[in-house]
């Protein structure tokens, strides 16, 4: 019995690819769990479990063992049927969410709970997942390619709180430049995946898309956090709305009745006030972050909304009225069809 517990624990604590664990380590893992034995006795272990079951061993040196990406996972007691409609509802919704290497890791786990929503009788749990859709009105964009490793070398950073050696491309320009980030931690933004850090032994923070990285290499040096540092936070502040004021501003704008409806269920914030006007429109007045995303949101409205104040933010939309209408005014159209 003893050695079917110190084999079990053996197959728990090897990871799956590409991360690895050699026999020294395994041993002292053992030894921490309460199965002292002997490195002899570990690689024979080894060598008899590889035959049964589908964990590997490479050619480094020392060899280091793991459970392929495509494996099984070795799971006793099997999984219940309330947790594999959790993976399923996972797999099924947040998998836009989560980059290729993420899933890779899951997918044993899909697998399985697959195979136990499929065995159970009566179907209803098993058919909870065709009840449920989530969608957003938001244009919905392709996710950007992310190299597998780049992304397993920034978790490990993140996990070890080390510092990375990036190869780093910012948006247009043709080549990367090489820095020492401090990573804080991670934020993912419609598809889009940040690291959030510090660059060198700067204070200010930056975010970088993780797919604009070429190469990372994980460093000995320990990361600079700030002293702190709270990533929630941090995300909720409005940084990754693109500030474009230092303070909040008082939104003051005019909304088509039926546009207006939305807020009455869905505040744009906690101290929203309407008012309904003699023209039939709705006065909107809220506390909100001066950022970029606000403009864009008001844009999306079109002349459903007119923007009465800050007096600033109304000048904007102002001139880019002006610009809009010089653009789709017919001469300039005629102008345009005639230069093709």
């Amino acid at each position: 019995m003893e050695t079917l517990l110190r084999q079990w624990t053996m197959l728990e604590k090897i990871p799956r690819y590409p991360s690895r664990i050699t026999t020294t380590e395994l041993l002292e893992k053992l030894t921490d769990a309460g199965y002292p034995t002997t490195l002899r006795t570990v690689q024979r272990d080894l060598e008899k479990l590889s035959v049964k079951f589908q964990i590997s061993s490479d050619e480094g040196k020392p060899a280091g063992w793991y459970w392929p990406r495509e494996a099984v996972q070795f799971n006793i007691p099997g999984l219940s049927s309330h947790s594999a409609l959790v993976f399923r509802m996972v797999q099924k919704h947040l998998c836009p969410l989560l980059p290729r290497p993420c899933l890779d890791l899951l997918q044993s786990h899909f697998d399985q709970s697959e195979k136990v929503l499929a065995g159970i009788r009566p179907q209803p749990l098993a058919n909870w997942p065709d009840k449920v859709a989530v969608r957003s009105r938001a244009l919905s964009l392709r996710p950007p390619h992310i190299d597998p490793d780049v992304l397993f070398a920034v978790y490990q950073g993140l996990l070890g709180d080390r510092q990375l050696r990036v190869l780093y491309r910012r948006r247009g320009d043709d080549h990367a430049e090489e820095r020492v980030v401090n990573p804080l931690g991670l934020v993912v933004v419609d598809q889009v995946h940040y690291l959030v850090g510090t660059l060198w032994d700067y204070a200010d923070i930056k975010h970088l898309a993780i797919h604009r990285m070429e190469a990372v290499t994980e460093l000995d040096s320990a990361a600079l956090i700030p002293e702190g540092f709270d990533l929630q936070a941090y995300a909720d502040s409005g940084e990754f709305g693109y500030p474009a004021g230092d303070r909040p501003l008082t939104l003051k704008a005019l909304f088509d009745a039926y546009t207006a409806e939305q807020f009455k269920e869905t505040p744009l914030s906690p101290d929203q006030k309407l008012t309904r006007r003699r023209d039939g429109r709705v006065l909107l007045e809220a506390r909100v972050g001066d950022t970029a995303q606000l403009r864009w949101w008001l844009q999306g409205f079109g002349a459903a909304v007119e923007v009465l104040g800050p007096q600033k933010l109304r000048e904007e939309f102002t001139d880019m009225s002006r610009r809009l209408a010089a653009l789709y005014a017919p001469a300039s159209r005629a102008q345009e069809h005639n230069s093709d």
